[in-house]
């Protein structure tokens, strides 16, 4: 397991000292987005800001709104109460928060048009958060996204999901 999380642990390290800026937002984006064979617009990164959440990472996000912890249609927010990492690979059929889904979020790894992105949906995600001896100071979320439950690629598995739980652990040091 320590192989696993070996990169994470000297992103975090590499970004602790000025925390979750821009740059390092996008490096660590990157990294996840790499790590497990995702787009770059398949990975969420929240930060918690008293209570809600706001997204830091599609930068674009950030600006659209937040997700109140109060909301119980939110996946973000079940996650950050919860302190429990959760897989659903039927996260379309789910109800839940799809407001910011409708935002159009550019991709530097998929090439699509307009009305190409405006048709996929995430169809399956993992979110665990991300947790500090102080409590819940975020939340990550790795999707994959397609017009069709197959389109989107492979189910994730519990594996993936524990190596994403590992992942956040390590980053949280980078979140203060």
């Amino acid at each position: 397991m320590a192989s696993l999380t070996l990169p994470f642990s000297q992103l975090a390290d590499q970004c602790q000292a000025t925390g979750l800026t821009p740059e390092n937002v996008v490096r660590i984006a990157t990294v996840l987005s790499r790590s497990f064979g995702v787009h770059d617009d398949e990975v969420a990164i929240l930060k918690l800001d008293k209570t809600q959440l706001r997204f830091i990472y599609p930068p674009l996000l950030s600006n659209v709104g937040v997700i109140p912890l109060n909301n119980s249609n939110s996946l973000a927010a079940r996650t950050a109460n919860s302190k429990r990492p959760e897989v659903i690979n039927n996260f379309a059929q789910m109800r839940h928060a799809s407001i910011f889904e409708s935002v159009p979020v550019e991709s530097k790894t998929r090439s699509l048009g307009k009305t190409e992105r405006n048709a996929i949906v995430i169809q399956k995600i993992m979110s665990v958060p991300v947790i500090s001896p102080a409590g819940v100071i975020g939340v990550i979320q790795i999707s994959r996204k397609g017009s069709t439950h197959k389109a989107a690629g492979a189910d994730f598995y519990p594996s993936e999901l524990s190596r994403l739980a590992a992942a956040a652990a390590a980053l949280a040091k980078c979140f203060n």
